[in-house]
């Protein structure tokens, strides 16, 4: 059993007398002078290391180059269930990797929106396909997020365009806090639709930034929330195809784990709703020569 874990976490200078630093995490704070925390004036995001047996940081990463209020890295960790730690982590170590000032600036508007970011922790990927359980949204955004841009790096892509993958992954399946299945159905809240027109809706505002800012990058960023049109031959933007290309092994990946879930070894086959039925290869096997 490791004896340590990971969280994210806010580092605010306290007392510039007596350096001393508060560090707050999942709605525990501690104190601690300048020999576990990089010595600024002003509010930081960091990852903290916590020991498990004692419950005290023992080792706080270098600031992540992002420059949020410490209320938003509070909120995100109240918001974020135990399944999603390792993924929150991923998600602010990707947004503080961005370069690039208009996508930076794009995301850090995002992160500190709460009417996005709430509901983003909370709702499910789908009603009855892949990621189909509370939270599963989350999940499934930021690893097409994180593929996209392992990508991209693989096929030595620019750095611009390894941000852009990175922020269209993450975002790209936004409008789905606004359907029906995420919604309270007594309500009758929800909306009952393509979700990718409600990815529009969700970041109306921040979208407008972007177009203000860089006509090209907004075109880019709404090729990978716009829904697929079936009859193209080809992507304008090479980020779209990236995007859609880690969103369906996401997808596909999460239902064949989910089928094969209480299959025996030798069983290649399951079936799922929809009429669907998954194939895998299973465990390998000498064939003897006659």
């Amino acid at each position: 059993m490791n004896t340590t874990y990971t969280r994210l976490a806010t580092v605010i200078k306290i007392d510039h007398c007596n350096p001393t630093w508060m560090v707050q995490s999942c709605g525990r704070q501690w104190h601690t002078n300048d020999k576990l925390v990089n010595p600024l004036d002003e509010d930081y995001v960091a990852i903290v290391t916590i020991d498990r047996n004692v419950q005290l940081p023992v080792a706080i990463t270098e600031p992540l180059n992002i420059q949020v209020e410490a209320k938003t890295v509070l909120a995100h960790s109240v918001w974020c269930a135990p399944q999603q730690y390792g993924a929150q982590i991923k998600l602010w170590k990707g947004a503080a990797a961005i370069n690039d000032p208009v996508l930076k600036s794009f995301i850090r508007d995002v992160l500190s929106d709460s009417q996005i970011m709430r509901p983003f922790y909370q709702a499910k990927a789908s009603k009855s396909f892949h990621h189909r359980g509370p939270g599963e949204l989350f999940l499934h955004s930021v690893e097409v997020a994180v593929n996209a841009r392992n990508m991209a790096q693989q096929h030595a892509l620019p750095q611009r365009i390894q941000d852009c993958v990175f922020v269209g992954g993450l975002l790209h399946d936004i409008g789905k806090i606004l359907m029906h299945y995420n919604q309270d159905s007594a309500d009758k809240k929800g909306i009952n639709g393509q979700h990718e027109a409600l990815s529009f809706m969700v970041l109306a505002e921040h979208l407008e930034k972007i177009k203000n800012q860089d006509r090209t990058l907004f075109e880019a960023v709404s090729a990978m929330l716009s829904a697929p049109v079936t009859h193209k031959k080809h992507y304008e933007y090479i980020e779209e195809a990236i995007v859609r290309s880690a969103d369906r092994l996401s997808a596909h990946n999460n239902e064949l784990q989910h089928v094969f879930k209480n299959k025996a070894a030798n069983e290649l086959y399951a079936s799922a709703r929809g009429g669907r039925t998954f194939r895998r290869i299973g465990q390998a096997y000498s064939i003897s020569s006659a």
